[in-house]
């Protein structure tokens, strides 16, 4: 590619300037840094909530149908302390128009996000695909309680089973309808779920449960104490012992290198983390339900049953809000816009932390005033520029639009005997997750028994749509300089890392992809979060690079 054909580059060794022409960037608390030893000669720094290259909007910026090209050097912060973030993005949130490109950990509904770096590469001019079914792991399983992206595969794990042998078990998508069985967390018949699931410093953690919030409390059933299993390969899973005295692992989380599990209140309500060899002891903020851990901008938050914590090391955590709003459970936690995002009961409310404070976004599901409040946000992702969430008692999908203004998309599930007084007949969404460019949904029961199967077989099955078109690499590219070429050519949209060709993904039949907005060009930052880490040597081209000059880009 010649230099003729260069809409901007930005060395960002030194400014924000662009050598190529007269899109020059203006930075925001970014820091420009050498790197002696590395393959870039200096690159921008961001590492604060707030750190972007703002470059102004001009006509060669719209890109709307035309095929381009971009090509940077990254390299995350690490280790984790939060969402990676967006690399780039000219994107407009409440119109859903423009690209984004991103890097994200899987995340998997009441665990946190994974800290395995995926690229993912997405645009929008509002297009909303259909949902078509990935099959059902297991035939007697009313719900999916994870979803992880993990070495290039979906991992889909379980909450029940006809025979409790059969249960507490991962699968993996093979495509289409079909699951491969990837093995059971131990061999103990009190292990009848697999709570929770993340990826951790290469691994994949599960941790077990009881999901019938009756049964693991000893209502006719005798829970087996909460463990903890790494993934070996095959059908083997290694386990890393007991957790405390608990019987559900509740949530996990991926936090400065190290992996924290919240348990339930039987025994406790506690956090611990591993150090490699065992468990140790973080403190029990209430003695309730610790249901979610979540790490934004540096700050690892939990949530119990009704109130909010801030981690503050060993066994110290500070309560940050006491029923916002009135909720009395949370039971999802999500980052998105550079804030931590929190999915409530009864109400339904979606809250957003800033300043210290929540701000309610609005109420999902069943309205106000049709009936008692019985909305609860199982799940929160954020997927191509905007955040969808999961919904009690329909099991429906909605989209964030602006602050009381959500978009509902669907309901993914449903039984034959739903009745709104009875719990037992509800529907959730208790996982999602983002797969090969797609959305992906697990749909579950409410009380989560394998009983609870209902006639139509909606429950228990993995379901994938897509909001825009998005490819994605599904694999971590480390810790180390990265580069990444993200083109658009026609209707492909594709994925060169290290000068390899890793993805691609097919626009709709039959619909193509205006990305015109008047936004700026944001280097560092975008709606899915500030950028932690370095970013060097990115070009804009006008038309689709080759393999070979992908390759050329990637070996200068």
């Amino acid at each position: 590619m010649t230099e003729q054909q260069l809409i901007g580059h930005w060395p960002l060794r030194q400014d924000a300037r662009d050598v190529a022409g007269e899109n020059h960037g203006v930075a925001h608390d970014v820091t420009f840094v050498d790197s002696p030893g590395d393959p870039v000669e200096g690159a921008a720094h961001f590492s604060r909530p707030g750190s972007r290259i703002e470059v102004p909007d001009t006509h060669d910026l719209r890109l709307a149908n035309s095929d381009f090209s971009f090509a940077a050097w990254v390299r995350c912060d690490t280790p984790m302390r939060g969402a990676f973030g967006e690399v780039l993005s000219k994107f407009d949130p409440e119109g859903r128009c423009g690209l984004n490109l991103q890097i994200a950990g899987s995340t998997a509904g009441y665990s946190s996000m994974s800290d395995a770096r995926h690229i993912h590469f997405g645009i929008d001019d509002g297009y909303v695909g259909p949902w078509t079914d990935c099959g059902k792991p297991w035939p007697s399983n009313s719900l999916v309680s994870a979803l992880v992206a993990f070495d290039g595969d979906l991992y889909a794990s379980i909450a029940d089973a006809d025979d409790p042998m059969d249960a507490a078990r991962v699968f993996r998508w093979v495509g289409d309808a079909d699951w491969e069985d990837c093995g059971r967390l131990g061999s103990d018949p009190g292990h009848l779920s697999v709570q929770s699931m993340i990826v951790h410093d290469g691994r994949l953690y599960a941790g077990t449960g009881v999901w019938d919030w009756l049964r693991s409390s000893g209502d006719g059933f005798e829970p087996a104490l909460s463990r903890v299993f790494v993934y070996e390969g095959g059908r083997e899973w290694r386990d890393l012992g007991p957790v405390g005295a608990s019987v559900r692992v509740l949530s996990l989380a991926s936090f400065e290198g190290e992996l924290y599990a919240g348990l339930d209140r039987v025994g406790g309500g506690h956090c611990f983390k591993h150090d490699g060899q065992s468990w140790i002891d973080c403190g029990a903020p209430d003695g309730d339900n610790f249901e979610n851990l979540f790490p934004v901008d540096g700050v690892l938050y939990g949530a119990t049953h009704k109130n909010h914590y801030r981690y503050e090391g060993d066994q110290t955590w500070t309560c940050i809000s006491r029923e916002p709003h009135g909720i009395t459970q949370t039971h999802a936690f999500q980052a998105y816009q550079g804030k931590l995002w929190a999915g409530t009961w009864p109400q339904g409310y979606v809250l957003r932390l800033e300043d210290g404070a929540w701000t309610n976004t609005g109420r999902l599901g069943i309205p106000e005033g049709e009936h008692a409040e019985i909305n609860e946000i199982n799940n929160m992702i954020a997927y191509n520029g905007k955040l969808y969430a999961g919904v009690i008692p329909k099991a429906q999908v909605w989209r964030y639009e602006t602050d009381g203004h959500w978009t509902l998309m669907n309901s993914l599930a449903s039984r034959p005997d739903y009745a709104v007084d009875e719990g037992a007949s509800w529907c959730r969404v208790p996982t999602m997750t983002a797969f090969q460019g797609r959305l992906f949904a697990g749909t579950g029961s409410c009380i989560s028994r394998a009983i609870d199967v209902d006639a139509d077989d909606t429950l228990g099955r993995v379901l994938a749509t897509e909001l825009g078109q998005v490819v994605s690499h599904d694999h971590d590219i480390g810790a180390d300089w990265t580069h990444v070429a993200a083109i658009r050519q026609g209707k492909e949209l594709q994925l060169f890392v290290n000068g390899e060709h890793a993805a691609k993904s097919l626009a709709p039949k039959g619909h193509s992809f205006d990305l015109t907005n008047p936004l700026p060009l944001t280097i560092g930052a975008g709606p899915q979060g500030a950028f932690a880490g370095r970013i060097a040597d990115l070009r804009l081209y006008r038309g689709a690079l080759s393999a070979e000059q992908a390759m050329a880009l990637a070996s200068a």
